[in-house]
């Protein structure tokens, strides 16, 4: 882009509308099956019901011949009624499961970002995008210029070459690096302090990006939870992400370890799976 030109950018939100509506059509698939189950299982016939003067009657039609079902025939009436319910919505399931399926054919999601990678180089300099591709984005992202505080040399030296303060804090690192995850190590976040009356600055041990959602998560580990001191303290700096709107399940990730029970490495791949891709 020109120097001098002005920006105006609207940006989209990273569309997620094809993964909610596979997740939905999972749903239906699951409730479509269930209900399947439960017709195969049904009695034989169809049920009908009328009002003769101030009296139901209820009758069941079977190979076209029908029967009156008296007040002794509670259990039939019953499930003959559920059936006609499980048919009626197995068939509106089975509608909107083929209507997504549709959608899922015909929709092709992208706010540009494909669009602006296949022009020439010349073209994007001279651009704005309405959206930058995920890896630029990254990028940026990753390459923002921060004050660190110097980790000396521990002796725990991550995959990329950076010294953290701990083992358990190698394998988080190297699991996010692993999978792609772009990660800041100790970056700074002004947090609420349990007054509100004033903020605390806080290193976190890795600030994470969502590439997907582009969405940030603070991962905090807690490295020595049977020492009371320690454990204490883990849970006043908790209280104060809570503070300033970080939530674990959200934007906030905690693990924890104690001398019997140290970190395990399955556990963050899952959580890195689950909440960072």
């Amino acid at each position: 882009m020109k120097s001098g030109t002005r920006i105006y950018r609207l940006v989209l939100s990273p569309d997620n509308l094809l993964q909610q509506v596979q997740a939905r059509i999972d749903e239906l698939q699951k409730a479509i099956d269930f209900l399947q189950v439960q017709l195969d299982k049904a009695p034989e016939g169809v049920l009908y019901g009328s009002r003769s003067h101030t009296k139901w009657q209820w009758q069941r039609k079977l190979n076209s011949e029908r029967t009156y079902l008296s007040g002794r025939h509670v259990q039939l009436i019953r499930s003959l009624a559920q059936k006609k319910y499980n048919a009626l919505v197995l068939d509106n399931l089975k509608h909107q499961r083929d209507v997504l399926d549709g959608l899922l054919e015909a929709y092709h999601p992208q706010n540009g970002e494909a669009i602006y990678a296949s022009m020439p180089i010349e073209w994007r300099n001279e651009i704005v995008p309405l959206n930058i591709p995920d890896e630029d984005y990254a990028e940026q992202w990753q390459n923002l210029n921060y004050r660190r505080k110097l980790v000396e040399n521990t002796g725990f030296l991550t995959a990329k070459g950076e010294y953290v303060r701990s083992k358990s804090e190698i394998i988080i690192a190297d699991t996010l690096n692993n999978l792609g995850v772009p990660y800041r190590y100790e970056y700074p976040h002004e947090l609420l302090a349990e007054e509100k009356t004033h903020r605390v600055k806080v290193l976190s041990d890795f600030t994470c990006l969502n590439i997907r959602t582009r969405k940030e998560i603070v991962w905090e580990h807690f490295g020595i939870m049977d020492n009371p001191d320690y454990a204490q303290n883990a849970v006043s700096k908790i209280e104060l992400y809570e503070n300033s709107g970080y939530f674990p399940g959200d934007n906030l990730i905690f693990t924890m370890e104690t001398l019997d029970k140290p970190l395990n490495s399955g556990i963050v791949r899952q959580l890195v799976k689950k909440y960072l891709i």
